[in-house]
């Protein structure tokens, strides 16, 4: 398996049976729903067993790669919206 290369694979959305997957931060690809494990959702992290001349030959869910890049998005909304809430501290708009 040393010629074999694993992608991630980033599910940006899924629908009609087709699904929109960000390769490496690189390359959005679309896949039929077929290819990916059952219960693949929006949002899931995958691991993509490539052979050599590019075929795909194993596609596994990554809960460990999903759940961490959940917390890092949630903390990163979390001060976002802290540093927002230093420059408007809200009610009414004025225009």
């Amino acid at each position: 398996m040393a010629d074999h290369t694993e992608h991630r694979w980033a599910v940006d959305g899924i629908e009609e049976g087709i699904a929109r997957i960000e390769e490496d931060g690189e390359r959005i690809l679309t896949v039929p729903v077929t290819l990916l494990p059952v219960g693949t959702t929006e949002g899931q992290l995958l691991r993509a067993l490539r052979a050599p001349g590019g075929r795909i030959l194993q596609v596994e869910l990554d809960l460990a790669a999903t759940q961490t890049a959940r917390r890092a998005s949630t903390a990163e909304i979390d001060a976002a919206m802290v540093e927002s809430k230093k420059r408007d501290p809200g009610g009414d708009v004025a225009l």
